[in-house]
């Protein structure tokens, strides 16, 4: 392991001789990319011939930082010259993916693959390859809209809504950031693809960390990504395909990611009753058990399902009529207060309703009977002057959305202490 970790130090000096070349050889001289390059590929020396010496951890990880910030120089620099974009972003997740193998604990907990009580492993490959190809779909629609803010290409294309895409990404809000903020998207998505590529299948135990820092990348950045669909028909006035893409791409994220996150707290939590650091555990992680799990009856066998979610009708239909109260306006001629309303409970109940798919955030499904409610009570809130059509779509669609929210549908799989939550 160690002359293992000695390459890996040698192949991130010579990762910064190429950064400090890179800018020399292309002549980009002058501008502040060139600058963070050169001081980063020094860095990258001096932490790499560091992590030569055996108990020098802190070197891996300063490599890490360092190729985060490399993803992040050319968007605070507004890089004109692709070349240096596409260099700082390869070279930094490189770095990234480095700072894993420096930082690498030699040995491993020990105990089952399975959670204590659980069927399944969710952090199985067969159900972190789809999240990990989910993130790199995101990171494709987020470069390719990067591209254009950062001046790379000309023109944009969006295959649904014409030049919607062109007004979203060149709209008050997107210029208000001091970055391009697809860029920035570009970079979580960057993070979420390695951080989900990271760990053996009993990282959950083993690194309960990384899981809790994908989770926190997945699920906030989701959250982002709906209410920037709010804002698109409100503020903006467009619809963008490659910003629903994305978002449609994390909600079924945020549904891979649950069961691996639900796990790591619980496990957090026996950690703390057996009188254990949680401290220690969070961060070097421990021993898990298990114990015998009898299969559901009239069910599949335990473990069937390696993704942690079943599609239930109910809140395939709710997600549907989420969707149609975003399209509604434009169907029902809906305009002012009203159509924003419609815009803002669409996304959010569709959101819900996707999340809810997955077993161990089942019960997040009676939001719904909130904004359900909020749904009906809305025309009256927002004018009396509204057209019937729309009081009815209002009323049906209100009493829709909080009859399904009531089924609990089918749980596949065992979660151990979990299941108390879920109802």
């Amino acid at each position: 392991m160690r002359e293992k970790k000695n390459r890996i130090a040698l192949l991130t000096v010579a990762l910064g001789f190429w950064l400090i070349a890179l800018p020399l050889t292309f002549g980009y001289k002058g501008h502040p990319v060139e600058l963070s390059d050169i001081a980063s590929g020094v860095l990258f020396v001096i932490f790499g011939l560091f992590s030569l010496a055996p108990p020098r951890v802190w070197s891996g990880w300063a490599v890490g930082l360092v190729g985060v910030w490399l993803q992040i120089a050319p968007l605070v620099f507004w890089a004109p010259n692709p070349l240096m974009y596409v260099n700082d972003t390869l070279v930094g997740a490189i770095a990234i993916v480095l700072s894993f193998l420096l930082t690498k604990s030699e040995t491993a907990g020990s105990g089952s693959e399975h959670p204590t009580g659980w069927s399944y492993n969710p952090s199985g490959w067969p159900h972190r390859i789809p999240t990990v190809a989910l993130a790199m779909l995101c990171w494709f629609f987020s470069r390719y809209m990067a591209a254009f803010q950062l001046g790379y290409i000309d023109h944009i294309w969006d295959p649904f809504f014409t030049n919607g895409t062109l007004h979203v990404i060149t709209s008050t809000i997107s210029k208000d950031f001091p970055v391009s903020d697809a860029g920035m998207g570009a970079l979580c998505y960057t993070l979420e693809a390695l951080l989900g590529w990271q760990g053996n299948s009993r990282r959950w135990a083993n690194m309960p960390w990384l899981v809790c820092a994908f989770a926190f990348l997945v699920i906030p950045v989701g959250i982002v990504s709906v209410t920037l669909i709010i804002l698109q028909p409100v503020v903006v006035g467009a619809w963008c395909s490659w910003c629903l893409a994305t978002a449609a791409s994390m909600l079924l994220m945020i549904v891979l990611t649950a069961g691996e996150m639900a796990a790591v707290l619980q496990f957090l939590k026996e950690a703390k009753q057996r009188g254990d650091s949680v401290w220690k555990v969070f961060w070097k992680g421990g021993k898990s058990g298990r114990t015998l799990i009898p299969a559901r009856p009239r069910s599949r066998p335990a473990g069937a399902n390696p993704w942690g979610f079943t599609f239930q009708w109910n809140l395939v239909i709710s997600f549907l009529l989420g969707i149609w109260l975003m399209a509604s306006p434009s169907v029902l001629g809906t305009f002012g207060t009203l159509a924003t309303y419609y815009y803002i409970l669409g996304p959010i109940i569709a959101a819900i309703s996707i999340i809810s798919l997955a077993e161990v955030f089942r019960s997040l499904r009676y939001l719904n009977i909130l904004f359900g409610l909020i749904l009906i009570l809305g025309p009256w809130l927002v004018s009396h002057m509204v057209m019937k059509c729309c009081m009815t779509n209002s009323l049906v669609v209100g009493l829709l959305v909080i009859g399904l929210a009531f089924r609990k549908g089918r749980v596949s799989e065992r979660y151990g202490a979990w299941e108390k939550l879920i109802v």
